[in-house]
């Protein structure tokens, strides 16, 4: 991706037959700065563009503090659209049988518990692994990379913020992304994926594998392929 704009354009190009979720971004966009982060914008930044539509959209909103009415109009327009809160304080909103997972930055978890000092910028802190660490500002059209820049060009997934409340799902992930991106285990990622062999040495396959259908409603690693990875991992520490 050589320009940041071009990031909003493909999102406009990729929506534009997609007229209600379309004009859901726009109006969105009105009420505070949306912040695209995650694998939508990941892989629109790698690929220079959109091969497919993403699985969902992930928007951190940042409220305009001088617009008292911002949170109130956010209600408003949620409430025109299919809708559920999850356990986490976001809002999943289903438009044109697209997802878009809806945050108040300030909410999202890292900074709610006061991981990292809110502010857009450091969005990419607040991830567990490096390969995530991107967030677009859609309005602004400011894009901030340096984790996922520095994953891609060290060819390493490592961990940014220990502290996570879905650790398992993410150790899950990281296989995913080695596989997809071509990318190396940290040594400290390694060491995670090592207690948690330990702690939970009877289930640990059965479990992510688990994990994985219900977070993406389909097989990305087959059983066999986890049980290769996490046996390659303890392995390593004995070779």
């Amino acid at each position: 991706m050589n320009t940041n704009v071009q990031i909003k354009n493909q999102i406009t190009l990729l929506l534009e037959d997609y007229i209600e979720a379309s004009n859901f971004i726009t109006s969105l966009s009105e009420i505070g700065d949306l912040l695209f982060f995650g694998g939508s914008i990941r892989d629109c930044y790698i690929n220079s563009g959109y091969n497919s539509l993403p699985r969902d959209f992930d928007i951190a909103i940042k409220f305009d503090p001088d617009l008292n009415d911002s949170k109130f109009d956010f209600t408003n327009l949620i409430e025109k659209y299919s809708y559920r809160k999850n356990r986490f304080g976001g809002f999943k909103v289903l438009i044109d049988n697209i997802e878009f997972d809806i945050w108040d930055m300030n909410n999202t978890w890292a900074f709610k518990e006061k991981k990292v000092v809110p502010s857009e910028e450091n969005l990419t802190k607040t991830v567990y692994l490096n390969v995530d660490g991107i967030v677009y500002n859609y309005n602004k059209e400011i894009l901030y990379f340096n984790e996922l820049n520095e994953s891609l060009e060290k060819k390493v997934i490592d961990i940014v913020l220990q502290d996570n409340p879905q650790k398992k799902l993410n150790l899950l992930r990281a296989m995913i992304f080695k596989k997809k991106y071509s990318l190396n285990y940290s040594e400290q990622l390694i060491t995670e994926f090592e207690k948690l062999i330990i702690l939970e040495e009877e289930h640990i396959i059965s479990d992510l594998y688990k994990i994985q259908i219900a977070h993406y409603k389909e097989s990305r690693l087959s059983y066999e392929d986890i049980k290769y990875e996490l046996t390659t991992i303890s392995s390593f520490r004995l070779n």
